[in-house]
């Protein structure tokens, strides 16, 4: 327990590339904050920075309507629409790894 609250904390720590997020669609700094931009071993938080988008914009939509049930990301992704999620998503996946 005391490991996954440690790589979750790393990749917590861990914020985007300052250059990079320049160029950012509003609302993907809310993303950083728990989305570590490079893996981090053994995270409890998934990588999304490199991911398609298509699979960025499902789970989204899912934890929006509830469908994927969550504490946090439920709230985040009710604060955008579809518009703004795709813009999110596509900027992630175009992202290097």
């Amino acid at each position: 327990m005391v490991r996954s609250l440690l790589s979750g904390l790393a990749g917590i720590v861990l914020l985007a590339d300052p250059a990079s997020a320049a160029d950012a669609p509003p609302g993907a700094s809310s993303c950083t904050g728990c989305h570590a931009p490079k893996k981090v071993a053994d995270s409890v938080m998934p990588h999304i920075v490199g991911r398609k988008a298509e699979d960025i914009v499902t789970f989204m939509r899912e934890y929006r309507s509830g469908a994927w049930p969550s504490s946090v990301m439920g709230r985040i992704a009710k604060g955008f629409d579809d518009q703004q999620t795709q813009a999110i998503a596509a900027w992630f996946a175009a992202q290097p790894e």
